[in-house]
């Protein structure tokens, strides 16, 4: 099982969540249910560079795609974006590039860019510096 540590900078607007470790799709899952329960910021920043995403099936990329949809259907992040770092790892820049076309598919009201280092992610959300 791994672990994703959550980081609030409301002077930012932004949520960081790095991800290590072996996930699994509930792992996700309950960061999704738990993240928007509360009030989730425009901006999110995932580091998934250092997740091993290997028992996570290609289908459930899709389902969450659209549960996130629904989880924006009341307007709250509007205006904001979700970029993500994978870093040198394949497994997760492959899965997260899907990710980014399962938004388009869905229509998702908040995009989602992939990125290799952290500095153009960060540059994408319009954040200087953490």
């Amino acid at each position: 099982m791994g672990t994703i540590e959550t980081t609030y900078d409301l002077s930012k607007d932004l949520t960081t969540v790095k991800a290590t470790g072996k996930m699994t799709e509930n792992d996700f899952r309950e960061w999704r249910m738990s993240y928007y329960s509360g009030d989730p910021t425009k901006l999110i920043l995932w580091d998934i560079s250092e997740t091993d995403l290997s028992g996570i099936p290609s289908e459930s990329v899709a389902t969450h795609a659209r549960l996130i949809k629904e989880n924006l259907s009341d307007g709250r992040r509007k205006g904001g974006k979700t970029a993500v770092v994978a870093g040198d790892n394949v497994l997760a820049m492959g899965m997260s590039k899907m990710r980014e076309v399962y938004g388009e598919l869905e229509d998702t009201p908040i995009p989602i860019k992939t990125f290799s280092r952290m500095k153009e992610a960060l540059a994408w959300l319009g954040i200087e510096d953490l």
